[in-house]
């Protein structure tokens, strides 16, 4: 199963729910956090930074609704994905974790993320 952490908020660009790492850069830069939870937020998103790529599709504006999901072999990433959610849910934020074994219609794929457009729904 394909996992995808959100917010319940929806982001204008895609009309998709907010992303775990949207919300953490949020709430990182709202100077809200105290200074171990900031350093807590900043050693996962470092520790992301330098191993999970940021796919160039996501960039595209033929992609705007094109999503990232967290395939079933990304235990490392995941590790620190947690360590974001405990931060964003000491604050408030309720965080969904969303599986699907069809995340959509992929357009990027690297062994722990795919990036997928959700498919048209059928009337």
């Amino acid at each position: 199963m394909y996992l995808r952490f959100t917010t319940l908020a929806k982001d204008e660009q895609s009309h998709s729910l907010k992303g775990v790492f949207q919300a953490a850069f949020e709430l990182r830069d709202s100077g809200r956090l105290d200074d171990y939870q900031e350093a807590e937020l900043n050693r996962a998103l470092d520790w992301l930074k330098q191993h999970l790529k940021s796919p160039a599709c996501l960039h595209d504006p033929e992609n705007y609704r094109a999503v990232s999901w967290f395939d079933p072999r990304a235990v490392k990433p995941m590790q620190y994905v947690w360590r974001i959610v405990q931060v964003l849910e000491d604050h408030g934020v309720l965080i969904q974790v969303h599986k699907s074994k069809d995340p959509g219609i992929v357009i990027y794929e690297d062994g722990w993320q795919v990036v997928a457009k959700p498919r048209r729904k059928k009337n």
